[in-house]
C-alpha cells in the first residue's frame, strides 16, 4: 500500500486534476466566461452576448474529464476547435496544454428558422403550445355560435378539429414561429 489512502492503481487513475495547476481562459470580444471549482469539478462555463438582456450559454469544459459539453437547447453548437478554426476562447491548463473552443463545424449547427410548422425552431412543445391555444379559440367560436347547437356531437367535433387546422395553418402563415 506504501502508506496512500487507496490502492496505487485505483490512486494513479483518478481524474483529480491538481489544485496548484493554473488554468487562464482568454475570451475573443463578446464572450464571457465563469470558472467553477467545487466539490472536485473544475468547469469553464461560456456564455455569448447575442446584444439581448440575458447572454447565451453555450457550453462548459470540464478540465477534469478534459471534453467539452454543449449547452442544452442553445442556438450556436461549440465545441473544442482547431486553432485554425476561428476559436472564440483559449484555455491554457498549466504552462502549456492550449484547448481552443468556439462554433464547431464538427457538431451540426442549430437548425435555421423556417416558416414550415414542422421542422426549424418550432419544436414539438411549442406547436403543440400553439395547436392548443387555436383548438381552445375554436371550442370558444364554436360553443357561441348558435348555427352549430343543432349538429350533431360528431359533426360539431369534426367543426372544431377543422377550425382548429384553419386557425393553426393561418397563424403559421402570418408568423411563421
Amino acid at each position: 500500500m506504501l502508506g496512500y489512502k487507496y490502492p496505487l492503481a485505483l490512486w494513479l487513475n483518478t481524474k483529480e486534476v491538481n489544485p496548484m495547476v493554473s488554468v487562464k481562459v482568454i475570451p475573443e470580444k463578446g464572450v464571457e466566461y465563469k470558472e467553477y471549482k467545487k466539490n472536485g469539478k473544475h468547469r469553464i462555463y461560456f456564455t455569448v452576448n447575442n446584444g439581448g438582456a440575458r447572454p447565451l450559454e453555450v457550453g462548459n469544459y470540464d478540465i477534469v474529464e478534459g471534453r467539452y459539453f454543449p449547452a442544452r437547447n442553445a442556438t450556436v453548437v461549440w465545441n473544442t476547435v482547431e486553432k485554425d478554426d476561428n476559436p472564440q476562447a483559449l484555455i491554457v491548463i498549466g504552462d502549456s496544454k492550449q484547448i481552443f473552443v468556439g462554433k464547431s463545424t464538427k457538431a451540426p449547427s442549430a437548425p435555421a428558422r423556417t416558416s414550415n410548422w414542422n421542422a426549424g425552431s418550432n419544436n414539438n412543445r411549442d406547436r403543440d403550445i400553439k395547436r392548443g391555444m387555436c383548438f381552445n379559440n375554436a371550442v370558444n367560436l364554436i360553443a357561441n355560435n348558435p348555427a352549430y347547437h343543432a349538429m350533431d356531437d360528431a359533426e360539431v367535433v369534426e367543426e372544431v378539429f377543422n377550425l382548429t387546422d384553419a386557425l393553426f395553418a393561418e397563424y403559421m402563415k402570418r408568423y411563421g414561429n
